[in-house]
């Protein structure tokens, strides 16, 4: 270790110089005209349980512990799948004409949209994050767009996710207005009491599916919006110097070790 010290002292001018060459080098790569600053725009929201407008919940007056306002571990999972989908990927894509605003070459249209799509996966993340709640984040060198295309990812998802809750519903509700219309018209020449029943408690249920589709339940619960950021996120230019500055200084060590070890073995071959 002394001797490493030593070399270290003797060499002290040489590494002090590749040490301000490197901080130099890294503070001009990361000037905006090079490296061009990327801002992030997040959206963190919690998923609705859908259990809770089943007509089951809605209208059930037995008593019971209820049931959860918040999605479970399963809907989380099922959103960040199509958060994470290629439908919504090329729909973003294709609306904010991202492989121009990425400035991608390609020879041909599939590498095009292969690095496109590449170039995206690469600055939109979405994940859940340790309360359970669902973070979706988009890095751009345009703050704004950035913004933009977090609300749209999560609009078009939210699209996807409510159609696939309600495409049951949908299903049930035809079905029972096919009841509905075959009770009526039956009942038309004359029916009993029992089956004037049966049609109010189809129409009754018809009722409460009708309520539990409803559009105007939300699927999900906004905690923090997308913004446009005013602060960076990368590159932080005083780590990038710093980073630079320090293993410049380690490489510097290492290659003046490796001369001063030749320098002593040629010595002793030598004598």
């Amino acid at each position: 270790m002394l001797d490493i010290i030593k070399m270290v002292v003797k060499w002290k001018k040489q590494l002090l110089l590749l040490v301000l060459l490197a901080m130099v080098a890294s503070a001009i790569v990361t000037m905006p005209a090079i490296m061009p600053p990327y801002y992030q725009s997040k959206i963190i929201f919690y998923l609705s349980n859908p259990a809770s407008t089943d007509r089951a919940a809605l209208f059930n007056n037995l008593e019971g512990g209820g049931v959860s306002m918040f999605g479970g571990k399963e809907d989380v999972n099922r959103f960040l799948s199509i958060l994470n989908s290629a439908p919504v990927s090329k729909s973003i894509i294709d609306k904010f004409d991202l492989g121009k605003h990425y400035n991608i070459e390609a020879d041909n249209q599939q590498l095009f949209d292969y690095y496109t799509q590449k170039e995206f996966a690469g600055n939109f993340k979405a994940i859940r994050n340790e309360l359970g709640a669902i973070e979706v984040s988009v890095l751009d060198t345009d703050n704004r767009l950035a913004a933009a295309m977090v609300k749209e990812i999560v609009h078009l998802s939210d699209s996807i996710y409510r159609s696939l809750i309600m495409e049951n519903k949908s299903t049930v509700l035809t079905l029972i207005d096919k009841q509905i219309a075959e009770k009526r018209a039956s009942l038309q020449g004359g029916g009993s009491d029992a089956q004037e029943e049966e049609l109010l408690k189809l129409l009754s249920i018809r009722d409460q599916y009708a309520v539990s589709s409803s559009a105007a339940f939300k699927t999900l619960y906004v905690v923090e919006e997308p913004f446009p950021a005013v602060k960076k996120t990368k590159p932080v230019r005083w780590l990038a110097v710093v980073s630079s500055a320090l293993a410049a200084l380690l490489a510097g060590v290492f290659f003046a070790l490796l001369i001063e070890l030749y320098r002593h073995a040629e010595q002793y071959k030598d004598k």
